[in-house]
């Protein structure tokens, strides 16, 4: 991939681009044109000595037409973007290019407008140019036969594809414009209304191709009948449109996300499920069903979050939140290469340490000490909250003598002592309690009112080790 910037505008070249428009070059360079003037002449014989020469060129010099019409087409819609308060950043990719105008809200109808209607309109001003300076040099009695050839290519190539860039179809230009117009008048349903224009023109368009013999233009018409076929499918699923037009839930949808990235659990999931009390399209149930299922991993349910994530469709579920799923119930053997794949992808030191706690749990100790850039004591405890959502408690225990082995500390020391607590194991959780004290824990009026160490209470062991405390407290138990 080839990337560079015009002004603040970034562009990314892919290699389909560059290996589609060799192939369109070759094809055009092929047609010989005008017999009696370069390059026609010499294409026209393949004996002639400079005939591979020529072709060369032409197909050089077309392979810089096309790109270079395909770029001022997307320059045209990302600046009118920038015009329009949008970041912008292109991408030629395949057959043609894509302009993604960046920011947090969707377009407005009016803008997605002006911002289509720019790419045709920067082709046909450059078919324009190219022309009228193609007739100033005839003018002049001054046309070099590679210049007449390559302003008439940018001429008739840039208003065939504008033209073809206006068809009401969809992924062409045309096509979006009409479904923005019919969105705004009919809602929702313009949008479908406006695929079914296209899948009418389209088939239309490809049976043309067909009696005409064209087969390049009946792939061309036939990949874009595809897309209009997929923009279908997607209506259905209540993922098309975007923007004003969308389905209602999208609004609702996202509210409930938004909560949730807040940490309102609660409110979340009553939208989350109010989304899927009536008929709803899949698309939507399934980010329903994924709200609801980080949810339920937050709230420690591992069992509902899977039953939430295996009616997901279409969405990929992230592998960390599976692996989150599957550690919660206690199956590590397929938790564990979830994580890993989440970490590889993510890069992420939680994650990574996720996937440690993951293999300390399952006895593999040895695998998670190789894994570069561990802290340790940090898998400890990440194994350490697992078995004590999963109220295994002498396991947390002792995966949090783990960690305090590695990096002793009053705070690691006293976890360890409320796991063995909660265990109902007396003896480990005051040998905790006493290392606890010894590496500086001395907040009495915590400990007294930690619901965690209930079980220690009234034991003349726990009340000497409370007394020994100062009265003034300093430090606290931390979050496991």
């Amino acid at each position: 991939m080839l990337r560079f910037k015009l002004g603040r505008i970034p562009v990314d070249v892919h290699f389909s681009h560059v290996v589609i428009s060799l192939l369109l070059a070759f094809s055009f360079a092929q047609v010989p044109g005008n017999h009696a003037s370069w390059p026609g002449a010499i294409l026209a014989d393949p004996q002639h000595p400079q005939h591979q020469l020529t072709l060369a060129l032409c197909v050089a010099m077309w392979t810089v037409m096309i790109s270079g019409s395909v770029l001022v087409h997307e320059l045209g819609h990302a600046t009118t973007a920038r015009l329009l308060g949008y970041p912008s950043a292109i991408h030629l990719v395949g057959l043609g290019g894509m302009t993604r105008a960046q920011g947090g809200d969707t377009m407005p109808w009016h803008k997605d407008v002006l911002f289509t209607l720019a790419g045709p309109g920067a082709g046909l001003l450059l078919a324009v140019v190219a022309g009228a300076v193609s007739l100033l040099l005839n003018a002049l009695g001054a046309r070099p036969a590679a210049a007449r050839y390559v302003l008439e290519g940018l001429f008739f190539a840039n208003l065939f594809w504008t033209l073809l860039n206006l068809v009401p179809i969809a992924t062409l230009d045309g096509g979006r414009i009409t479904a923005a117009v019919l969105g705004r008048v009919l809602g929702r349903p313009g949008f479908l209304v406006a695929q079914l224009i296209s899948l009418l023109l389209g088939g239309a368009l490809v049976l043309w191709a067909l009696v005409g013999k064209q087969p390049f233009m009946a792939m061309l018409f036939g990949l874009l009948l595809f897309r209009t076929v997929a923009n279908i499918a997607a209506y259905q699923r209540g993922e098309l449109p975007v923007g004003d037009a969308a389905h209602p839930l999208v609004a609702t949808l996202q509210k409930a996300e938004a909560l949730f990235n807040d940490g309102k659990l609660a409110e979340a999931e009553l939208l989350a499920k109010d989304a899927l009390k009536d008929s709803v399209p899949v698309g939507l149930r399934s980010r329903a069903h994924l709200v609801l299922g980080w949810v339920a991993l937050k709230s420690g349910e591992g069992r509902r979050a899977m039953d939430h994530f295996s009616q997901v469709q279409g969405i990929d579920v992230p592998p960390h939140a599976l692996a989150a799923a599957f550690s919660l119930i206690g199956d590590e053997a397929r938790a564990i290469p979830l994580w890993a794949q989440a970490a590889e992808q993510s890069q992420d030191a939680t994650v990574l340490h996720e996937l440690a706690g993951a293999l300390l749990r399952a006895g593999r100790e040895h695998e998670a000490r190789r894994i570069p850039g561990l802290r340790l004591a940090l898998a400890y405890l990440a194994a350490e909250r697992v078995h004590a959502v999963r109220k295994e408690y002498d396991k947390a225990a002792a995966m949090a003598e783990g960690a305090f082995r590695e990096e002793p500390g009053a705070t690691l020391a006293y976890n360890a002592a409320c796991d063995w607590a909660l265990a109902g194991q007396p003896a480990p959780a005051m040998r905790m309690l006493a290392l606890a004290s010894q590496n500086g824990f001395d907040d009495r009026a915590h400990a007294l009112e930690d619901p965690d160490l209930a079980s220690l209470r009234g034991t003349a062991e726990f009340d000497a080790w409370l007394s020994s405390l100062p009265e003034t407290p300093a430090a606290g138990r931390e979050s496991s």
